[in-house]
C-alpha cells in the first residue's frame, strides 16, 4: 500500500513536471523567505515532495499568481485530482467488466448481452461525470484566476494527461516486450 502511494506521487511529480516547457524547469529557485507550503498529495519527507513544491513555484511564477492565488489553486487541484483520480479508477474497473462481458458474449452467453449493455451506459455515464469535473473547476477557478490564467492552466493540465497517457503506453509496450520469447 505505501509503496503504490509512493509511486503514484513520484509519477505524479514526474508528470506534472514533465508538463513545464523544459526551459521553465530549469529557472533557479529563489531562496524562500516565507515558510513552506503544503502541497496536496505530497507528504513531508515524502520522495516527490521537493518537486511538486518546485513544479508549484513554477506554476505560480508562469500564471502570475499571488500567495492567495496559488494557495487556493493548490487546494482547487488537489480536491478535483482526487475526484478524477476516483472516477479514472471506476472507469478502469468497468472497461475491465465490459471486456469480460463482451467476451462472454462473443462465446456465445446470450446473457452477457444485458451486462455488456450495462457497462457501455456506465461508461456513457463517466464520460459525462469527467466533463462535468473539468466544468465544475473551471468554475471555481474563476473565482480567483483570471481567463487567461485558466486557460494557460489547463493547457498546463492537459500536457500533464498526454504525458501520463504516454509513460502508460510506453510502459505497457515495454511490459509487453519483456514477456514476448
Amino acid at each position: 500500500m505505501i509503496g503504490r502511494v509512493l509511486r503514484r506521487l513520484a509519477m505524479s511529480a514526474s508528470l506534472l513536471v514533465a508538463a513545464v516547457p523544459v526551459g521553465a524547469q530549469q529557472l533557479p529557485v529563489a531562496p524562500r523567505q516565507r515558510p513552506r507550503q503544503q502541497v496536496p498529495g505530497a507528504a513531508p519527507g515524502a520522495p516527490g515532495r521537493v518537486a511538486l513544491e518546485q513544479l508549484a513555484l513554477v506554476v505560480q511564477r508562469r500564471l502570475n499568481l499571488n500567495e492567495q492565488q496559488a494557495a487556493r489553486l493548490r487546494a482547487t487541484t488537489g480536491r478535483f485530482a482526487a475526484q478524477r483520480q476516483r472516477l479514472m479508477q471506476q472507469e478502469r474497473e468497468t472497461r475491465r467488466a465490459l471486456r469480460l462481458a463482451t467476451q462472454a458474449a462473443q462465446g456465445g452467453d446470450s446473457t452477457s448481452q444485458a451486462q455488456v449493455a450495462q457497462q457501455l451506459d456506465a461508461l456513457v455515464r463517466m464520460q459525462q461525470r469527467r466533463v462535468e469535473l473539468v466544468a465544475d473547476e473551471q468554475r471555481e477557478l474563476a473565482t480567483f484566476l483570471t481567463p487567461l490564467q485558466r486557460s494557460q492552466f489547463l493547457a498546463m493540465q492537459e500536457r500533464a494527461f498526454r504525458a501520463a497517457q504516454q509513460l502508460r503506453q510506453k510502459r505497457a509496450a515495454a511490459l509487453r516486450d519483456s514477456l514476448l520469447p
